[in-house]
């Protein structure tokens, strides 16, 4: 799942503010791993009180966040919050987890509080951003990524943000420079290429050779490698659509999403608009929310007039 490592980057900034001798080692355990039997142990074990509890509570609702089980890390995210009432990071966290569901306005309400308490936290003016992102507010999402940046100005995933921003209102062309940045601080990222490609090939410059040669660093055969393939001509986008299959049920309707969006977007490289049409719908009703492939589709289809 994509979320990841968002997670794991709270994750370790929690464990900085908690001194090490405040920790069981199960504790010690959940924080590097967010294994959830590592951490229903250290939070059952009665030995953990104040921000090390509190900082557990979240690294377990984290845990649960990844597993896609988003009523349960609310619970813990709740629990943590009460614990810490100043945490930012927690606030951030459970609003993450709102988003996931589409409860867009609960997850507002976190990274509204979350920026109050830290008006220098550059993750959940990003995340903030994502929310008005995927509510069509785009003028409000793009000054929140663009604040992220000016807090962070080599925060890959921010200058990402705001280029899919952009992509989303047509702006292809005032998409670029923000991918184009994005790629170059997070070379090793497949989507960060694959999103400068789309925001070329839309306004004509279709260099397949650039994005085969940046793909030498990806791993082909791992999604969404497949992608690039198709991009690039090694596969069909039928094919790209039987790949897009994994034995974790969550994972399989993410990629259908990511497939379904991705065939979409080269059908209308070719001009063949109904058909993309019919993908692009395809990934709206995977009703994956959380992902940008399943709000580019609407924003794509709204276009299309359908």
């Amino acid at each position: 799942m994509r979320t990841v490592s968002i997670v794991i980057v709270v994750i370790v900034m929690l464990f900085a503010g908690v001194a090490r001798a405040q920790w069981s080692e199960d504790a010690q355990k959940c924080s590097e791993t967010t294994d959830l039997a590592d951490c229903t142990r250290a939070i059952e074990s009665g030995r953990l009180s104040g921000g090390a509890l509190a900082v557990t509570f979240n690294n377990r609702a984290n845990a649960y966040l990844n597993k896609g089980d988003y009523d349960r890390a609310i619970q813990d995210y709740d629990q943590s919050i009460r614990l810490d009432p100043d945490s930012a990071l927690a606030r951030n966290n459970r609003g993450s987890a709102f988003q996931h569901k589409g409860d867009y306005e609960r997850a507002l309400r976190d990274y509204n509080d979350a920026i109050r308490l830290d008006s220098s936290f550059a993750v959940a003016f990003s995340n903030r951003g994502r929310v008005h992102h995927f509510q069509a507010n785009y003028a409000q999402a793009i000054a929140d990524y663009g604040q992220a940046i000016e807090l962070d100005p080599d925060y890959a995933l921010a200058y990402y943000n705001r280029a899919l921003a952009r992509f989303d209102q047509g702006l292809h062309i005032r998409a670029v420079p923000d991918f184009v940045r994005a790629y170059n601080l997070d070379p090793d990222n497949p989507y960060r290429a694959i999103g400068l490609y789309l925001a070329k090939a839309r306004v004509g410059d279709t260099d397949r050779e650039a994005l085969a040669s940046q793909a030498k660093v990806f791993n082909m055969t791992r999604w969404p490698g497949p992608v690039i393939a198709m991009y690039i001509g090694q596969t069909a986008p039928a094919a790209l659509l039987e790949t897009a299959r994994d034995p974790d049920p969550v994972a399989q309707r993410e990629r259908q999403c990511e497939a379904y969006f991705y065939v979409g977007q080269e059908l209308l490289l070719r001009g063949q608009r109904d058909a993309a049409a019919r993908m692009l719908q395809g990934a709206v009703n995977t009703g994956v929310t959380s992902l940008f492939e399943y709000v580019s589709a609407r924003a794509e289809l709204r276009r299309l007039g359908r």
